[in-house]
């Protein structure tokens, strides 16, 4: 029984590689707990349980992560199509900042010294208001950017969460059934 027992642990353990540490412990546990129960067990029985049972809480655990790496791809791709959705803006603002320095740098050229200062000053004070408006917009940007980006976290902590507490559902029926089974209730 006990390489059996061990079978069907490294069966679950394979499956449950990629699952969440806690959820993994969990199983881990409470199949454990249930191979060391101590029952007057029919060998027979005992067998057709098991194999009965290891495939359903496989095909849990392979729906659970199933459900856990949607989440994870859902919430890849609305994050890439949230952060193209801001590449015009940075492209634009990027453009403002190189424009404004470049346009700075032409006063350096200027030979006089009165020239240069009446350029910088004069220029200075144009790419300052663009600076300004530019430097709002930035800020802007990034509030709304970030906003979105915490919309869809959480979006993804609910989808984990429900994956998670499906998984609990379904393994806890799954472990009690099994259970059940060994105690020659059902089959």
């Amino acid at each position: 029984m006990l390489f059996k027992a061990l079978s069907v642990l490294l069966v679950i353990g394979t499956a449950m590689a990629l699952t969440p540490s806690e959820v993994r412990i969990n199983t881990d546990r409470l199949l454990l707990d249930l191979m060391m129960m101590p029952r007057n067990r029919d060998a027979t029985n005992e067998a057709n349980c098991w194999a009965n049972y290891t495939p359903i809480m496989k095909e849990i655990i392979d729906v659970f992560e199933a459900e856990s790496k949607e989440c994870i791809e859902n919430f890849n791709g609305n994050k890439t199509v949230i952060a193209q959705s801001y590449d015009q803006e940075r492209a634009n603002i990027t453009e403002i900042a190189k424009t404004s320095c470049t346009t700075l740098q032409l006063c350096d050229g200027e030979i006089d010294q009165i020239d240069a200062f009446k350029c910088f000053g004069a220029t200075g004070s144009d790419q300052s208001q663009k600076l300004s408006k530019m430097s709002s917009r930035s800020s802007a940007a990034a509030i709304s950017l970030q906003e979105e980006l915490s919309r869809i976290i959480s979006v993804k902590g609910l989808c984990d969460e429900n994956a998670a507490a499906k998984y609990r559902s379904d393994n806890s029926n799954a472990f009690e059934d099994l259970k059940n089974c060994l105690d020659g209730k059902t089959i």
